[in-house]
């Protein structure tokens, strides 16, 4: 017989998988739609996760199922080239995850892009579209960021303020003046660095969003990803939509962040409202509806309105058509007419003003 205490531990164990054990399992997938926006596809892309090739918890292969399950588009495993405390487990070639996952990737219709995390201290890029994922291991980060270049890389910083407040250190400054990197992960997993914001705008950045996930994916975790406005679905589409700037990071819950263009270009797309409206008096059943055949919800509030109307807040979630409720007061016109409003979308935040975003709706209005 087992000793007591050994029967406690193994239970223990036991049960600590199950979660683990019912992420492999739980198949089903969890249908996110987007539309078209602006003529854009919007692609949803996780560019930033990690095996047990460097410091995650699972094979590469757990990756691609978690992110078949979740919807995605398009994921980058992203290991750390000189964090790596399985090495005496696994392989030391980096390239192994992106191989053992691309073709059960490729078999589930999702992009996979090659990368990997450039790890020197307290700073960190993520480099994708390399070419050799092993060419940045034992080299400092200017060093590293230059090999990233000559490969073709999309480079962005990693979680600016993981160790307290980010600032433009002289290394991330030397960085930018010799073109190194593109992008700022200003959302990384449920964490958002505001004080990057700024640098978005000043240095022409890409806003990135990711989930930096390490452990399982359960199902129905919110999981922080890009919306990338792409061209066309496959992987030089990724690569000119992040170079050109087209993304909103979303934590995959109701945070939206991106600059002015796509956030309005993506909220347009995703809520439309009737032409003509016709209104009773003093009744606030009356209203706009909004259809929104999306996987976001907008949190909407009135901003600018007519004096003779009151709009009430109201949030549009995914895939519904919600009544934005009005009511015309006493003084409201007789005639028909046309009638402005503009909503504040306060689930968002637009990375110009660090405001959120405030969207004009214009309709003919039949008291």
């Amino acid at each position: 017989m087992f000793p007591l205490r050994r029967c406690l531990s193994a239970l223990l164990l036991a049960l600590a998988a199950l979660p683990l054990l019912h992420a492999q399992q739980e198949m089903v997938r969890r249908h996110r739609p987007m539309p078209k926006a602006g003529g854009y596809l919007i692609l949803k892309a996780d560019l930033h996760m990690h095996t047990v090739f460097s410091d995650g918890q699972v094979w590469p292969v757990t990756r691609v199922m978690e992110a078949w399950r979740e919807d995605l588009d398009a994921i980058s495993i992203t290991d750390h080239d000189d964090y790596r405390p399985n090495e005496k487990d696994v392989s030391m070639d980096l390239s192994r995850p992106y191989e053992i996952a691309r073709p059960i990737a490729e078999g589930l219709g999702i992009l996979i892009v090659p990368g990997v995390e450039i790890t020197k201290g307290d700073i960190h890029f993520n480099a994708l579209f390399i070419k050799d994922h092993n060419a940045f291991r034992g080299k400092e980060l200017i060093t590293a960021l230059t090999e990233a270049r000559k490969q073709g890389a999309f480079s962005f910083w990693n979680h600016p303020g993981w160790k307290g407040r980010a600032q433009w250190w002289p290394v991330i400054a030397t960085a930018y003046s010799d073109k190194l990197f593109q992008g700022i992960e200003l959302l990384n997993g449920p964490v958002y660095y505001e004080e990057a914001r700024q640098w978005i705008g000043q240095h022409g950045l890409t806003v990135m969003g990711n989930s930096d996930i390490h452990n399982a994916s359960l199902p129905d975790e919110p999981r922080t990803m890009n919306l990338i406005f792409a061209r066309e679905r496959s992987v030089e589409g990724l690569r000119e939509a992040l170079h050109a700037g087209r993304t909103v990071a979303w934590d995959g819950g109701r945070r939206l962040i991106g600059k002015q263009e796509w956030l309005e270009t993506l909220a347009r797309a995703c809520l439309a409202a009737p032409r003509e409206v016709r209104f009773t008096p003093g009744f606030w059943y009356n209203g706009l509806p909004l259809v929104n055949e999306s996987a976001l919800a907008f949190e909407l509030k009135p901003a600018e309105a007519p004096s003779w109307m009151q709009v009430q807040p109201v949030t549009v979630a995914p895939r519904s058509t919600t009544i934005l409720q009005i009511r015309l007061n006493r003084d409201a016109p007789k005639s028909p007419g046309r009638v402005a409003i503009r909503l504040q979308v306060s689930n968002t935040t637009v990375t110009e003003t660090g405001g959120p975003l405030v969207l004009p709706f214009e309709f003919e209005l039949h008291p």
